[in-house]
């Protein structure tokens, strides 16, 4: 089975993009939809589709191309490991959800309780242990993976491609990070704007690559650890932090009138300047004429 147009959607929603290559909270390299040079698919694309430019600094990438990737990436690699996992086919919705959740968390979440419920039929029971399932970083439950699995369960018991639950606090548990959203989220991209962090991204309440990047570069610009976490000592140094100088574009000069050079004594006149004399010339016998 292959990955649905809304199921992609989905994961892309989920996931956010970011145009340009960068190095994520553990160092490794990322563009687009969360992509690294892990992925053997994403290789081969940027064979095919950048030849002769490096993975690496200053390499970019459209939200068009970030979705032809995902599509690709599900169907050689998410989906494929799911298609082994099962040996059938599934109703679509459920098995978009099962490529979502894998995106998210890798293959070895196959190996979890909600996706044996799954391979045995039973959707139910599946879709309530999902609620629960790999939802804590750093030891930490966070607000932004709870509602995500949240999604995940409605998607694949109730074919609901619904994103975002808004009854879920992102910042419940005293910071914001990936794939959590809402007001807060909204606000800590203004704020980061604000500081002349994340000019060209997308103030939308998704805390996509996008945002973790630029909450980095914001990290690494005053002395603190680069996680990609807005955590409180990151929230109350962005709120502490001078506005970003306003950018003043320079009025265009008013155009001057040269007046035409004047030949040196002796030097070869142009054929504009014969032109001149000539109309000169005709202008005075003109004159002379009508005397």
């Amino acid at each position: 089975m292959d990955m649905s147009p809304a199921g992609a959607k989905f994961v892309g929603h989920h996931e956010g993009f970011v145009p340009r290559y960068y190095l994520d909270p553990v160092g490794v390299g990322t563009i687009g939809t969360g992509f690294t040079w892990a992925s053997s698919a994403l290789r081969s694309w940027w064979a095919k589709n950048r030849p002769g430019q490096k993975f690496g600094p200053g390499a970019t990438m459209t939200r068009a191309e970030a979705a032809e990737v995902l599509v690709l990436l599900m169907r050689e690699e998410y989906g494929a490991a799911v298609n082994r996992f099962l040996g059938k086919t599934v109703a679509q919705h459920v098995f978009d959800a099962m490529a979502s959740v894998t995106f998210n968390c890798g293959a070895d979440t196959l190996t979890d309780r909600w996706a044996a419920a799954v391979k045995r039929g039973d959707i139910n029971a599946a879709a309530d242990l999902l609620k629960t399932t790999r939802v804590t970083a750093k030891k930490k439950r966070l607000a932004g993976l709870v509602s995500r699995r949240l999604d995940e369960s409605e998607l694949l018991e109730q074919a609901d491609y619904t994103i975002g639950r808004p009854a879920v606090d992102p910042m419940a548990d005293g910071m914001l990070v990936r794939r959590e959203r809402g007001e807060a989220v909204r606000q800590l991209q203004l704020d980061l704007q604000a500081v002349g962090i994340y000019a060209d991204g997308v103030v939308d309440g998704i805390f996509g690559y996008g945002t973790e990047a630029a909450v980095m570069e914001f990290q690494r610009s005053v002395g603190l650890d680069d996680d990609g976490f807005a955590g409180p000592a990151t929230l109350a140094a962005l709120k502490g932090a001078e506005p970003a100088p306003p950018i003043v574009v320079p009025e265009k000069p008013a155009p001057v009138d040269v007046p035409p050079a004047v030949p040196a004594p002796g030097a070869p006149l142009t054929a504009d300047q014969y032109l001149t004399i000539a109309e000169t010339a005709l202008a005075g016998l003109r004159q002379l004429q009508e005397a």
